[in-house]
């Protein structure tokens, strides 16, 4: 089988010759740029070019071609980029700042830092007019788009490969939100059903629908799946209650999810949403989500022998083959080994899953135990 058939196989629930793997094709799915830096040397691998970043706050790699292939990697992504670079600043407090096209602010401790977190929330103090005079970005800019037909072209290699489109413009509906106003403020003001957290919602979908309206137009007929993401789970439980989210992001989801399918009806719908999320996976389906990642498994409720008998024949996991927080970084060879053994059994049967990590592989974890979960993939992942 090719690397598409097999990865297509598994999301119709078919069993494939074997597990197909993912690793770089999303941002959930790649590395961080300096644990990156250290696998490349491992291996031998794209000495000569520099490391190019997928997500720059988060500071994740754009896995190389090359390293994919040489371990295995099934799937290829891309991404759009913003029409114009982030402005990075270092100030006298010690951290690299930068704006992103929204007007979030971000910053980054210049020492040791590893990660750029939100600092400013341009939304925080407007009322409903001055939200609607915002100078939002423009969701069609062209320059987002350029050189994507090419890169999908060289990176599907004529269709061996499925090309995962990862959204980023922006986040979630939900998640875009948070962000733009503050957590704090947004969620009282969607808790008092205030008028600027609806109309916010309201705008972050409009833009969301006018940038899918221009990405499938112009890209639709490359795509296989396309990805969109809100992050409503902590360790613990939803963020919102499961009453709030089907009463005020599920509807708007499911216009976003209509107007994807209806523009590009042969693309398989893909949400990445961490944590604890059990009680609105049903909702996730019901609007049309067919790929659910991470699969965080070790989130309360969120049991994969639990999620894969009740949601297996409706979804595939694209993830949840190895928790991320303590044995990939932290554990032993034979620990790597022995619980990425125990995902397969669980996720495998029937097809519906995608081997991934539970999240992007963090700097710390040792090439050791990287390489020990993809050969355990590659040795027991036969059907």
């Amino acid at each position: 089988m090719t690397p598409k058939d097999r990865v297509m196989a598994s999301i119709a629930h078919r069993e494939p010759d074997r597990l197909p793997l993912d690793f770089g094709a999303t941002m959930e799915t790649t590395i961080h740029i300096k644990a990156y830096e250290q696998l490349k040397n491992h291996l031998g691998l794209c000495q000569d070019r520099p490391i190019a970043v997928k997500l720059l706050t988060a500071q994740f790699a754009d896995v190389d071609p090359e390293v994919q292939e040489h371990l295995g990697a099934d799937v290829r992504g891309v991404n759009p980029q913003p029409p114009e670079a982030y402005a990075l600043r270092r100030e006298d407090d010690g951290y690299l700042h930068l704006t992103d096209e929204f007007g979030i602010g971000w910053r980054k401790p210049v020492d040791g830092g590893l990660y750029f977190d939100m600092h400013r929330y341009p939304l925080a103090d407007l009322d409903a007019d001055a939200i609607r005079r915002y100078p939002f970005p423009n969701p069609r800019d062209e320059r987002r788009f350029r050189g994507l037909e090419e890169r999908i072209d060289t990176l599907s290699e004529n269709g061996t490969y499925p090309v995962v489109f990862d959204n980023c413009f922006g986040n979630g509906i939900f998640q875009t939100c948070n962000q733009l106003m503050g957590y704090d403020r947004f969620l009282v003001d969607l808790a008092m059903e205030e008028e600027r957290a609806f109309l916010l919602m309201d705008k972050v979908l409009e833009m969301k629908m006018e940038f899918w309206d221009e990405a499938l137009s112009r890209l639709g007929g490359r795509i296989d799946i396309v990805k969109e993401l809100d992050d409503m789970g902590t360790q613990i439980n939803l963020m919102i209650s499961p009453e709030m989210y089907r009463a005020h992001i599920k509807p708007r989801l499911k216009q976003l999810v209509e107007f994807i399918k209806g523009k590009a009806p042969h693309v398989r719908m893909m949400m990445h949403s961490c944590g604890s999320i059990r009680k609105i996976i049903p909702d996730l389906i019901d609007v049309g989500v067919e790929i659910l990642n991470p699969v965080q498994y070790t989130a309360a409720d969120m049991d994969t022998q639990l999620l894969k008998r009740e949601f297996g024949k409706e979804l595939t996991f694209w993830g949840g083959g190895l928790e991320t927080q303590k044995i990939l970084p932290t554990g032993t060879v034979g620990q790597v080994v022995e619980e990425t053994r125990r995902q397969l059994d669980i996720l495998m049967p029937g097809g519906g899953f995608v081997f991934a990590p539970v999240h992007a592989i963090q700097w710390g974890v040792p090439v050791e135990n990287m390489l020990a979960m993809w050969q355990t993939v590659r040795e027991f992942g036969r059907y």
